[in-house]
């Protein structure tokens, strides 16, 4: 199997055989991203991408579902997209579906007949990372897309029958902006009906751009209380019918994830308890953190 670099995947993925279709991020600019910086965005020859698949079809050939990596393997055609989805599906016959990476801007590149037609060759639950619901922290982050784009293109995608993920970062507006921050969320999601929402703090990569605007006092990041504030808050405010709430990535302070609406007061409940289970000292604290958010050293009630 050909990988280049780091390969990321989103925690929910870890059952689905990843296939690399492009390498780095098409976009490659967000302030608080380091993940691809030393990897120019690239699309894979279909040649490498068939002798992938023909080794995996030896290795898994009960795969039930794939995600292609690495960066926003979305970005590519519609025609090569569909390029991809014959081959997965004439090596992995037992394939029900193919995830992705997505920028918005990847949707909004494609028609809605391009859309249909990729709803059709399997492409479902495809990742998006659209973060924030506030103009302003969109463009903080240099995510090149406005909350009103975001709604017009997951609608989009609704009306072409292709499930999606919405990505969140919570503690992204700054400590002093958490209720303004979780509300503005929380009204994207529920208008734009996810199928799972990923939620997670903001982590500042080493290496980012971010990383050098905290260390020049000019974004304030949020402590771990505060995290956990907006992520209740967030939560508080989504009215979602069958839509998973996942937020167990490794920066996540208190680990939850379940099905909205049915474990809704269970999930705050539990953030609650693990909020008041950390102690003043902990809640105040910025715990340093590695690469995409991981949380550095044993701290008490974090433990997954």
């Amino acid at each position: 199997m050909h990988y280049t670099g780091l390969t990321y995947r989103p925690p929910y993925e870890a059952n689905s055989l990843l296939l690399q279709a492009t390498s780095g991020c098409s976009h490659n600019r967000c302030t608080f991203c380091s993940m691809y910086l030393d990897t120019p965005f690239s699309a894979s020859p279909l040649a490498e991408i068939e002798e992938d698949l023909i080794e995996a079809a030896r290795i898994w050939p009960d795969a039930r579902r794939v995600f292609l990596v690495n960066g926003d393997a979305f970005a590519l055609s519609s025609d090569r997209l569909l390029e991809i989805s014959e081959l997965v599906h004439r090596y992995l016959p037992q394939a029900e579906s193919i995830g992705a990476y997505a920028r918005v801007d990847n949707i909004a590149h494609k028609t809605d007949r391009e859309l249909a037609a990729l709803a059709q060759a399997g492409y479902a639950e495809i990742n998006i990372g659209v973060e924030s619901g506030l103009d302003d922290v969109l463009a903080y982050m240099n995510k090149g897309h406005t909350a009103e784009k975001a709604r017009r293109e997951l609608a989009r995608l609704t009306a072409a029958g292709l499930p999606f993920n919405t990505n969140i970062i919570t503690a992204a507006a700054g400590p002093d902006r958490i209720a303004e921050h979780a509300t503005a969320n929380a009204a994207l999601v529920n208008e734009t009906n996810p199928t799972l929402v990923f939620v997670s703090p903001l982590h500042v990569d080493p290496g980012s751009r971010l990383e050098r605007e905290v260390a020049a006092g000019r974004f304030t990041e949020c402590t771990l209380g505060q995290y956990l504030e907006e992520e209740i808050l967030f939560l508080e405010g989504l009215e979602l019918d069958g839509c998973l709430f996942f937020g167990l990535h490794v920066s996540n302070p208190v680990p939850v994830a379940g099905w909205l609406p049915r474990d809704k007061a269970e999930l705050l409940e539990r953030l609650r308890a693990g909020r008041d289970a950390l102690g003043p000292e902990l809640l105040a604290s910025h715990p340093s953190k590695g690469a995409e958010g991981s949380l550095h050293g044993r701290i008490p009630g974090l433990e997954r």
